[in-house]
């Protein structure tokens, strides 16, 4: 099951295909979006970018393309766009990963199934690794059995270990609980099942291998461990795995689908997708498995990602999500100790629901991909660069939800005493916030809070936040009958 599926079935889906932008679309606050998608130049592209030695940036879509079965692209930083490769079926289909730039010259990426049709007659496959040039030159690598399942199937994403071999991750197959295996590769097809995951060491594991400076591998499992939340694990290039720690759902959060970065400072950061506040955790942790807590998301301001973070040369870590304006997703800063900032605040015009990290190009810039949406009428997904060093202008929204058959808060009053309402915010480039009126204290710059009337009267609520010049307002009335 993909992870981010339900965002793929919005109503966006339903719509129909237009021309694609063949010129860059800039939006505000630093943003610019390079490529917008339709269904013929593909859909949805879940993958992380990589940077090729052209300078340009290389992906992956879920969907569309010439047999609408997913694709390989190209797009440079003035948006210029080309397919490199369609996929049939038979080569692979519904890529969710990116690609890997390996030291040949050439790009590696997997698909996580594949379907060989003779006639009428169609047989399903668990995958494929695949190599492709910059000039759309492709070759199928290996393919993955369902059966016999020992070397797992439906992969994920790629990491080069350094020693000329790729390493990755299947997320089902090769044990008696098919929970997993991880697998090295070389360039020319052979494959070698290094490790298989059970309950015991964690089960699931989506995201990707992270190589560490003491040469061993780091990943995480979205399942099993001590309390079947997932683990924090690492692996030798042999593939002894060791559990450095177990989630337990709580305020550690729980349910890690992503990849996890090594920072400057040696330890590694990741994200859980459940826990916390509610919406997932960022984390820290050491190689010895001592876990720090970095941010809790509550929605507003994000969720946890599903993809690694990138560490810029400032030292702050960078993320997209989902979560904050109507839920269509974030982009984010994060110190090592924990200061957390929004950033910017996902739109259509842009593109919404970012499901994998932004990179950061040659030219200083972050360069990303949203899976819906992006400015064309129709798009589905767009490829992005946020400018950093760009003015942002604070963006504050709050809103109000009245739980009746409508879910509306409509007029003359909005509910009645003991109906339950809330109070929803997201904000970009903001500091400190504070609630005033007829809610009071310190709050987050973003958040969610549900809560019962319970008297009549009009109920003014109001939140001032701290922006670069001042203060930045926003309220809501709340009629009560």
């Amino acid at each position: 099951m993909n992870r981010i599926a339900s965002a793929r079935t919005l109503p966006a889906l339903l719509a129909t295909a237009a021309l694609a932008m063949s010129a860059p679309l800039h939006a505000a606050n630093g943003i610019t979006v390079l490529h917008s998608f339709n269904y013929d130049d593909g859909q949805y592209p879940e993958g992380r970018l990589v940077q090729g030695n052209d300078g340009a940036f290389y992906g992956t879509t879920y969907a569309g393309g010439l047999h609408h079965q997913g694709e390989v692209f190209r797009v440079d930083a003035s948006g210029d766009f080309s397919i490199l490769h369609s996929f049939a079926g038979d080569d692979g289909q519904s890529l969710d990963s990116g690609l890997v730039l390996m030291d040949d010259g050439h790009f590696y990426g997997t698909t996580p199934q594949t379907v060989y049709c003779h006639g009428s007659i169609c047989s399903g496959y668990g995958g494929t690794v695949f190599r492709i040039a910059a000039d759309g030159t492709f070759a199928t690598l290996h393919t993955f059995m369902y059966t016999p399942p020992a070397e797992g199937y439906q992969p994920g994403p790629l990491t080069d270990g350094g020693d000329g071999l790729l390493y990755g991750l299947t997320v089902q197959g090769g044990g008696p609980g098919g929970e997993g295996t991880a697998y090295a590769i070389a360039t020319d097809g052979t494959l070698v099942t290094l490790a298989t995951f059970d309950v015991a060491n964690g089960g699931l594991p989506y995201g990707s291998l992270a190589r560490g400076t003491d040469g061993n591998f780091y990943g995480t499992t979205s399942i099993g461990g001590a309390y079947g939340k997932g683990t924090v694990f690492r692996m030798t290039p042999d593939g002894t795995i060791a559990t450095l720690y177990s989630f337990t759902g709580g305020s550690d959060g729980g349910t890690p689908y992503g990849s996890l970065l090594q920072g400057s400072d040696g330890r590694f950061y990741g994200g859980a997708s459940g826990g916390g506040n509610g919406a997932g955790t960022i984390f820290a942790i050491t190689t010895a498995g001592e876990l720090t807590i970095l941010h809790s998301f509550n929605g507003g301001d994000g969720t946890g990602p599903v993809d690694a973070l990138v560490e810029g040369d400032d030292g702050y870590l960078y993320g997209a999500g989902g979560g904050g304006y109507q839920g269509y997703g974030t982009l984010y800063r994060l110190s090592k100790s924990g200061k957390f900032m929004t950033l910017h605040l996902f739109t259509t015009q842009d593109g919404t629901h970012p499901s994998s990290a932004p990179i950061f190009g040659g030219d200083g810039r972050l360069y990303g991909t949203t899976i819906q949406y992006g400015g064309a009428p129709g798009a589905s997904g767009s490829v992005y660069a946020f400018d950093l060093s760009a003015p942002r202008t604070p963006e504050l929204h709050l809103t109000k939800t009245c739980y009746n058959e409508f879910n509306m808060c409509m007029r003359p009053f909005n509910t009645g005493v003991g109906g339950y309402v809330s109070l929803d915010w997201a904000s970009a480039n903001v500091s400190g916030c504070r609630a005033s009126g007829a809610w009071n204290g310190s709050q987050p710059t973003g958040g969610h809070y549900k809560f019962q009337a319970t008297r009549r009267g009009a109920f003014l609520y109001r939140l001032d936040c701290t922006g670069p010049n001042g203060p930045v307002s926003a309220q809501v009335t709340l009629t009560v009958i």
